[in-house]
């Protein structure tokens, strides 16, 4: 009885850590795909919800309201300007343009992002020959 007690810590340790790196993973990578995503043009949310879902083959997903949410905050820090256009179908549409501040936020990401995933998938495809 003791060894499943043992094992079912064990379980619930690595599942806790595991969905804490899912979790940050997750919150960097959708705020950097969408800075991403707004750079190449104005975009709305639908637009930006279906780009990350294509983009990660439907293996990174943010709730609407959650996305909402992070443009709002954008746009309030400074991030994000936004603007109502006409919609040919329904109500009008909040697209979203990165900002001069945006745009430094983007390049420092990348900056930073692009290397390590060079480095990473280098140093991974490595060990995986040996």
């Amino acid at each position: 009885m003791k060894n499943l007690s043992r094992k079912e810590t064990e379980k619930k340790t690595i599942a806790k850590y595991h969905d804490q790196i899912v979790f940050d993973l997750k919150r960097g990578f959708l705020q950097f795909i969408t800075l991403l995503i707004i750079n190449q043009g104005p975009k709305y949310a639908y637009e930006i919800k279906a780009e990350i879902l294509k983009i990660t083959m439907g293996g990174f997903d943010i709730d609407r309201n959650n996305l909402y949410k992070k443009l709002r905050a954008l746009e309030r820090d400074g991030i994000l300007n936004s603007h109502m256009e006409p919609s040919t179908r329904g109500a009008q549409r909040k697209y979203y343009t990165l900002t001069s501040l945006g745009k430094t936020l983007l390049e420092r990401n990348e900056a930073l992002l692009y290397p390590l995933m060079k480095s990473l998938r280098g140093h991974f495809a490595e060990a995986l020959v040996e």
